[in-house]
């Protein structure tokens, strides 16, 4: 109906342009009024119009409603203030889209585009030193979600983590293990400060003693070991990620080493391509900004001239020894992505990576011309509680709480929709006991037990012997109570909202609908009875509800949550 409604305005809006040559094209777009007396949509149209055609903006209304051919469903239109047209349906003019879902059903809202625009989304890239922790879980949650919403939109979306298994956090890993599997064999150890703390470390050490002899790394020389072991530990560390992902439900299609880009020759490549094009000189760079650095002695280096391209300082890409800065490994994988065919590349950061983007930004505006390429989002900090109290660190990861442990207590579903319900740029306090409660209270509970409800009338409407008629002979102009008109607008806004989420690269709005959907249907459930009405009433009453189920569904769906039939 909206899309209609657009259409015959935009009719009206190009026949009165269409003798002005000169005129800019203006765009008709609908919104739904705030204050329900003022129909169901309105345009402001008429203001754009208004120079262009030298009246003043009720004028070109006034035109415009002289002209316009509305589609059957429009009971009136009439002009407000200055100019705005306010549009308002017959009743039960929009109740026909409950039709439209129930033959869609998960395809509903969705776009079907098959060369849509191929996008490469980096999200987690947790470093494999150790055990995912509830942060990186937040980004886990949030690109999953976003790339099921982008699918849903129309584009091609790959799903990739750069696992970071080059530099010295490697050689860190390897040591602290090397320690721990020493130490199990009764040896006694220093365990340094800067060695990773937590029981995985000795169980990494206890699996790599498990399928070799201790002898053989004993013989080892110094570097050959900590390689070895090093390997060994990425290996398992990865594993156990990998774990955790899937206990969510996240899958990628890819996972990139870093340590690739070293081997292949792809960073040497990029610094030689870089001196090439007089891109780098050496030279030495200003102490840090914010901060008195009293002893601050300038070093010379090789510096990228990123400032070219719009970033603050230039950049250091090879240290003092010769060998390459992390910065010259990621402007490399980022420039590896667009050789692969990725002309936009959304990347999801932790917040503590805000001051990097523009340097990466900047980079690749050097090597591939592009701006503000990669699309970073950055996801804030999530702070866990039980009952409100701060909790405490976990034993197993050594530092913080692994995510794991609390996937385990809570469950997926929990964790992925609480987590989408904030602003990633928001600071997210999530309680572990509120979680787990079944109430109003906790949202996923609320949003699952409405599907969940209409599953249980459904059952019970077969039970009784009810016979629900095709969905095409429902008779759903019957649906006029507020509660259902607004269920019905609800569901009617989803496709809007779905590319909006896309289009903003919001998919919290995704869990702010479903629970606002749920607590739509939880008002007219109060307030209708559904089994026992009128026939036609009842048959109207159940498609209502099934459509809505339906929708709850797909937005779950999107967020990685499922919709059970029975709580």
């Amino acid at each position: 109906m909206k899309q209609a409604l657009e259409s015959a305005l935009q009719c009206a809006v190009d026949t009165l342009l269409q003798d002005m040559l000169d005129a800019k094209a203006v765009r008709v777009q609908l919104t739904r009024p705030k204050i329900k007396e003022h129909g169901d949509y309105a345009a402001n149209v008429a203001m754009p119009l208004a120079s262009a055609l030298g009246m003043n903006p009720r004028q070109v209304a006034e035109r415009l409603l002289q002209i316009v051919q509305w589609p059957e469903g429009v009971d009136s239109a009439d002009i407000a203030g200055p100019g705005f047209i306010n549009i308002k349906l017959k009743v039960g003019g929009e109740t026909d889209i409950l039709k439209t879902i129930m033959q869609q059903g998960a395809a509903y809202g969705c776009v079907d585009n098959d060369n849509g625009e191929c996008v490469n989304l980096e999200f987690v890239s947790a470093n494999p030193t150790g055990p995912m922790h509830v942060g990186h879980g937040r980004g886990a949650v949030v690109g999953d979600a976003l790339a099921n919403v982008l699918s849903a939109c129309g584009y091609q979306v790959h799903k990739e983590y750069y696992i970071n298994d080059a530099g010295n956090q490697i050689g860190v890993l390897a040591n602290s293990v090397w320690l721990r599997m020493q130490e199990l064999q009764g040896m006694s150890i220093t365990f340094p400060e800067s060695a990773y703390p937590g029981d995985y470390i000795v169980e990494i050490a206890k699996g790599i003693l498990a399928e070799q002899d201790f002898s053989a790394f004993e013989c080892m020389d110094d570097n050959v070991r900590l390689k070895v072991i090093g390997e060994l530990s990425v290996a398992a560390n990865m594993a156990m990620i990998k774990a955790d992902l899937q206990a969510m439900g996240i899958e990628f299609d890819e996972y990139f080493s870093e340590k690739t880009l070293h081997e292949s020759g792809k960073v040497s490549e990029l610094i030689e391509k870089l001196e090439a094009d007089d891109l780098i000189y050496t030279g030495t760079l200003p102490p840090p900004k914010g901060k008195e650095v009293s002893d601050y002695k300038p070093v010379e280096q090789r510096l990228f001239r990123t400032t070219q391209f719009g970033d603050d300082v230039d950049r250091p890409l090879q240290k003092q020894d010769g060998t390459a800065t992390y910065f010259a490994a990621d402007i490399a994988y980022h420039a590896n992505k667009y050789e692969r065919g990725f002309k936009h590349m959304i990347d999801i950061w932790g917040a503590d990576h805000g001051g990097y983007i523009k340097r990466v930004q900047s980079a690749m505006k050097a090597l591939t011309g592009l701006d503000e390429q990669p699309e970073v989002l950055l996801v804030q900090m999530v702070n866990l509680t039980r009952n409100g109290v701060p909790f405490k660190m976990s034993k197993r990861a050594g530092t913080f709480v692994a995510l794991s442990e609390v996937v385990e207590e809570v469950g997926s579903d929990a964790v992925r929709f609480n987590f989408m319900t904030r602003r990633i740029e928001s600071q997210f306090d999530f309680d572990l006991e509120a979680a787990k409660q079944q109430d109003a209270e906790n949202p996923v509970y609320y949003v699952q037990y409405a599907h969940a409800r209409v599953c249980a009338v459904l059952r019970k409407a077969e039970l009784e012997g009810v016979e629900i008629i095709d969905v095409n002979d429902v008779d759903t102009s019957l649906l006029i109570s507020d509660e259902e008109q607004k269920l019905i607008k609800m569901l009617l806004s989803y496709p809007e909202l779905l590319q909006t989420a896309a289009e903003r690269r919001e998919p919290y709005r995704i869990a702010t609908y479903t629970m606002q959907l749920a607590a739509a249907f939880h008002s007219f459930y109060h307030k209708h009875r559904v089994i026992g009405v009128e026939h036609d009433l009842m048959q109207s009453r159940l498609l209502l509800l099934k459509a809505t189920a339906q929708v709850i569904k797909n937005g779950l769906a999107l967020l990685g949550v499922s919709a059970p039939d029975e709580m």
